[in-house]
């Protein structure tokens, strides 16, 4: 039974590891910020979780359940995501553009806090011609 769990939680190491090396060859390796986006939020978080699922199983055969380790697994899977969201809204709003020439389709489109502004100055302007 011990050999089984050493298996399987190196198993999960190198698969883990494996993840971690190709999103850092990812970030050295791509061109532009709308690229280099895809290395640390997909390949790195499935190799942490890869590592966390290696953890969960170290804990099992030590006889506690691992409520660290899913806690830590929840957090990445949510914050990686939302972070990255966020840092290509950011890129969109300073009107970055990729090194291959194509400009993604939404730099036309206002972003969502545009949206209200433009919005807002057409009810302005509408107010002031009704006040002439």
């Amino acid at each position: 039974m011990q050999l089984l769990m050493e298996i399987s939680v190196s198993f999960f190491l190198i698969i883990g590891a494996f993840f971690m090396l190709v999103g850092g060859i990812g970030m050295v390796r791509l061109p532009d910020l709308f690229m280099r986006l895809h290395a640390p939020t997909k390949s790195s978080t499935l190799g942490l979780g890869s590592f966390l699922i290696a953890a969960i199983i170290y804990a099992a055969f030590e006889g506690r359940f691992g409520f660290a380790e899913v806690l830590i697994t929840l957090f990445a899977f949510i914050t990686a995501p939302v972070s990255a969201n966020l840092m290509a809204q950011a890129a969109l709003h300073l009107r970055l553009r990729s090194m291959s020439g194509n400009v993604p389709e939404t730099l036309e489109r206002p972003l969502p806090w545009q949206r209200q502004l433009r919005n807002l100055r057409r009810y302005e302007k509408k107010s002031n011609d009704d006040l002439m």
